[in-house]
């Protein structure tokens, strides 16, 4: 089989970025100071006044939690407008944490 693209061309071609991740920093859990995480979503409600649709929808947003304790970092969160970064900590403290698996062989 060809490795043209559907359109009769060449597969479009993938940009090659030299970085070095040496020089990034790590990024750790606030919470614990783990190294991992793991992707997760936030469902936000959204009310029918002010959903495009004009119907109640649940919206996922992506984000990442701790892989050891589940806590989502500030720096993840979606943006929270002024007066509410409060009760949105509060909100992310009062969150049910992350069950532990157990595994016996």
């Amino acid at each position: 089989m060809s490795k043209n693209n559907r359109f009769g061309g060449p597969p479009p071609q993938q940009p090659q970025l030299n970085v070095d991740l040496s020089k990034a920093d790590d990024v750790s859990c606030e919470r614990c100071g783990n190294y991992t995480f793991e992707q997760v979503m936030l469902m936000k409600r959204m009310s029918a006044l002010i959903s495009p649709t004009g119907k109640e929808a649940i919206v996922p947003i992506p984000t990442f939690s701790c892989n050891a304790c589940g806590h989502i970092n500030k720096s993840f969160l979606p943006v929270i407008p002024k007066g509410m970064e409060e009760e949105a900590a509060t909100e992310v403290e009062k969150a049910p944490s992350k069950p532990s698996l157990i595994l016996e062989k």
